[in-house]
């Protein structure tokens, strides 16, 4: 409402300023009309019809960019608040989820034999793992070859047979021109049948090439590579694949007393939420893994939120304070009631006003989370309380904050905690539909017909100065004559005074 008050006040201001600005430039404009009449020189009448023009049309015009200067400062106010607002949106994003209070910290007595990541399933815990043996794959090396791009075939195609423990054999194909032992190895890799293949130089003269294959860990991937006698008629060094680097074996482990014998040496949810990685035998009694609550990081999510307070109520400050120089967006909202509601509405999302202690003495607001405002409305975080907090109700914290759910959006209606119902309402104050969103439009649409306005008023002055070129070119006609008139007559009245008088 102040906005508009002071934008009809300034019209009006300006009105008045444009009709006295156009009659002190028509009563110039008359004075040099009369001057040039009495001296007798020549009028610049395109200069003169500019004037006019100008004197007219400028004014108007000058109103006109200062409306769409406005509007475009309020745009920018506009966009500033929708930044802080979105900002707000993405620390409290970060703590809407119930894994968001999940992360844990580990300690391993054996990182070298044992490695353990968790999600957001893990729990807190101490675990024992001993690795007795690995799981081993096969391994299987081929007879040695002279070249790694020989033909073994003549050049022909070439086939082997693959068996992979009881199940039927499977073909792999050597396209002809491929039979080397580099083709030998592409066509192993390309077939993708549980087995992959590399060359190894030996530098075992004469013959340093050999061809490895590597199964799948596990006593049931064994494996077996044979030569395909139908396709090698014109084989002049047999590809056989007869020394046997490593047998396929099962893994012998016991995680808690649980005994095992897994057939990889990666364990997924063994233990909920993590999973184990075995590299090496462990020694003495084995290692240990301890899982604990990692409240950091939380801590940090919480001061990323009342950091994202604060420069939300900094940016409000800014566009709504007059006395404001900063670019942009200082001083573009004065008096703008849209700022007072987001203020409101940003900080009942902190601090509602009323809240009803739990019994048992469990966190149910911000502020039992040691969030507070101080008398300027700066917000601040008690780190000590936060920490007592995180430290005797841990799991009522992330309720309060997530009301224990996962991944829910923003079209969820129903109590999503603190953090998942204020995104929602944050999402819905910076949306196209909202306040923000729809001010923000109409601005545009204004600078739009401001802009349709000054093209009615380039078209205006257009036809005005047509006018005053014509009508002034026409008066120096008129005046011309006359200058002319006046000079014949003063001819023949000196003409005739000097008949009269003999001079």
């Amino acid at each position: 409402m102040a906005t508009t008050a002071v934008s009809s006040t300034s019209s009006t201001a300006a009105t008045t300023a444009t009709t006295s600005t156009t009659a002190t430039t028509a009563k110039t404009a008359a004075a040099q009309i009369i001057a040039s009449l009495g001296t007798g020189s020549g009028i610049d009448t395109t200069a003169l019809a500019q004037s006019l023009a100008d004197a007219e049309i400028s004014p108007q015009k000058s109103l006109i960019n200062d409306k769409i200067t406005k509007a475009q400062n309020r745009i920018s106010g506009y966009a500033a608040i929708k930044y802080v607002v979105s900002n707000l949106q993405t620390a409290f994003a970060d703590l809407k989820n119930k894994s968001s209070f999940n992360s844990l910290t580990s300690s391993n007595s054996q990182p070298n034999a044992v490695s353990i990541t968790t999600t957001a399933n893990a729990t807190e815990g101490n675990h024992n793992i001993v690795v007795t043996s690995l799981a081993t794959a096969g391994k299987k090396l081929s007879v040695g070859f002279a070249s790694a791009t020989g033909a073994l075939n003549g050049g022909a195609a070439m086939r082997l047979s693959l068996s992979v423990h009881d199940a039927t054999a499977s073909n792999i194909d050597i396209a002809a021109g491929s039979d080397t032992p580099s083709g030998i190895v592409s066509a192993i890799n390309s077939a993708s049948l549980g087995v992959t293949a590399q060359l190894v130089n030996t530098g075992e003269a004469p013959n340093p090439y050999k061809i490895m294959v590597t199964g799948t860990t596990g006593a049931t991937n064994d494996f077996t590579l044979t030569n395909d006698p139908t396709l090698t008629s014109n084989s002049t060094t047999p590809v056989t694949f007869d020394t046997s680097l490593q047998t396929a074996a099962n893994g012998i482990v016991n995680v808690d007393g649980i005994p095992l014998t897994p057939s990889t040496n990666t364990l997924t949810d063994l233990i909920p939420g993590t999973t184990l990685t075995f590299s090496a035998t462990t020694t003495g009694t084995g290692a240990t893994v301890g899982l604990a609550r990692d409240t950091t990081s939380v801590k940090t999510k919480m001061q990323a939120l009342v950091t994202a307070y604060n420069d939300a109520k900094t940016m409000l400050d800014t566009v709504s304070n007059p006395a404001s120089t900063v670019d942009t967006y200082g001083a573009t909202l004065v008096g703008n009631s849209l700022v007072g509601t987001v203020r409101t509405q940003i900080r009942d999302m902190f601090l509602p006003s009323a809240v009803m202690p739990n019994a048992n003495g469990a966190p149910n607001s911000l502020r039992d989370l040691g969030v507070s405002i101080d008398k300027t409305g700066t917000m601040t975080l008690d780190s000590t309380k936060l920490d007592s907090v995180l430290n005797t109700h841990f799991d009522d914290v992330a309720k309060l904050m997530s009301n224990n759910l996962e991944g829910v959006s923003t079209y969820y209606t129903a109590a999503a905690g603190i953090a998942g119902d204020a995104v929602r309402n944050l999402s819905n104050m910076v949306s196209d539909t909202s306040s923000l969103g729809t001010q923000s439009a109409n601005q545009t649409s204004s600078i739009a017909s401001y802009q349709k306005d000054l093209v009615k008023l380039d078209d205006r002055m257009t036809k005005i100065l047509a006018r005053y070129t014509q009508q002034l070119s026409t008066m120096d006609s008129i005046v011309g004559q006359t200058k002319s008139l006046q000079a014949s007559l003063t001819n023949t009245f000196a003409g005739m005074s000097a008949m009269y008088t003999n001079k």
